[in-house]
């Protein structure tokens, strides 16, 4: 059935403008899925704004990268997407008429994830606090305690940036559901999360700027599984032998500008319960790093959990000619910072043999890590060099 649906969407796909240049010589059958940069460059050929002929509804994707992606997506095709995934919600009981939500995503630099989240609030009947990422955390805590907030919605690292603002404040804020996205969530900052919060439920949203908002979960601290919207169509491509493998997605919702086998970047697999289609996130795809010459991928580093909680690699260059790797490591609860055991794994790695490049590591606490500005977000690798 789904194949059925993939063909006659790649027939829509093949005629559009975004597209049609770019598939005129595929069939639907060998079609290989397509990733963020080549979408770049499809857009940047083939969509003019000045040449539409009604408005669209412009979200920005990859709000960490020198280059971010503008999708265009028709409006009604937008709004329709958001009453199909309102009305999940509100079913699932993720919201209701009595939710109160403050609302710390991010409205920056056309980076609309805030935006979105409270148009599918209003249209589950609920109440949207909108004060966004940037606001101040004493803020919030007022805020919060002012319209007794019930549920408290960010990335994950701003909702453990703001329980440590609370903890280090001696603050109290009893809040009965989290709800996060953006990234995924440490089980140390569930954790903390529901301590601090005393959180109930911690609920999730899944999706990208490329096909919407489409999944829905509960947090366990096991498997991440997402329910789905029906009119996405999810793929598991190159899975490995328990099924898990790099998500490819197509939305067959948006027609006007269609995008087909997009790559998510997120690894995963696909089970069936009660009938209904369930995606189990994994991990992110490995991602990776250049320095003279030299490929590094984030799964060299996987030892590091062994010692720390949570770390961050920046990038960036001191002079012309001169590099600084530094390792930003956040101490796990139980556990002292060994940096010269550390240094002594990180100098095998990279294997430094010029005096141009540097390596430094510094124990910190997660306040101290970059947060991306407009995304909110924590990456795990920050390229200060471009």
């Amino acid at each position: 059935m789904e194949l059925e649906k993939l063909k006659q969407h790649f027939t829509l796909v093949k005629n559009s403008s975004l597209f049609k240049e770019f598939y005129k010589n595929e069939e639907e059958s060998s079609v290989l899925p397509l990733e963020k940069h080549v979408l770049r460059k499809v857009l940047k050929d083939n969509f003019s704004l000045q040449k539409e002929s009604k408005g669209v509804y412009l979200v920005r994707s990859g709000g960490s990268s020198s280059k971010p992606l503008i999708f265009p997506v028709d409006i009604k095709e937008n709004l329709y997407q958001r009453s199909l995934l309102a009305k999940e919600l509100v079913k699932y009981g993720m919201f209701s008429s009595k939710t109160i939500a403050l609302n710390l995503f991010s409205y920056k630099g056309m980076y609309r994830t805030a935006a979105i989240l409270d148009d599918i609030l209003e249209r589950c009947d609920a109440t949207t606090i909108s004060l966004g990422a940037s606001s101040s955390f004493e803020l919030v805590y007022n805020t919060a305690k002012q319209f007794k907030a019930t549920i408290l919605m960010g990335t994950p690292s701003k909702l453990v940036l703001f329980a440590n603002y609370l903890m280090e404040n001696n603050l109290e804020l009893e809040v009965n559901n989290l709800m996060y996205a953006g990234e995924f969530l440490l089980k140390s900052h569930a954790e903390l999360l529901k301590k601090v919060f005393r959180a109930q439920k911690i609920y999730s949203l899944y999706g990208s700027a490329e096909t919407g908002i489409w999944g829905w979960s509960t947090y366990s601290e096991i498997t991440t599984s997402y329910e789905i919207l029906d009119d996405i169509v999810v793929e598991i491509e190159k899975p490995d032998k328990e099924g898990n493998g790099t998500l490819v997605v197509t939305n067959l919702l948006r027609k006007r500008f269609p995008v087909f086998r997009y790559l998510m970047g997120d690894i995963g697999k696909l089970i069936y319960e009660e009938g209904k289609r369930v995606l189990v996130l994994k991990s992110r795809e490995s991602k990776s790093f250049s320095i003279d010459s030299e490929a590094y991928f984030l799964n060299d580093f996987d030892w590091l959990y062994e010692e720390i909680n949570r770390y961050q690699i920046q990038l960036r260059n001191t002079s012309d000619v001169a590099i600084e790797i530094e390792f930003l490591l956040v101490e796990a609860p139980s556990k002292m910072i060994d940096k010269n055991q550390i240094r002594k794994k990180l100098q095998a790695i990279f294997q430094i043999k010029t005096p141009n490049i540097t390596l430094t590591i510094n124990a910190v606490k997660e306040s101290d890590l970059y947060v991306n500005n407009t995304t909110s977000k924590t990456p795990l690798i920050v390229d200060f060099r471009n």
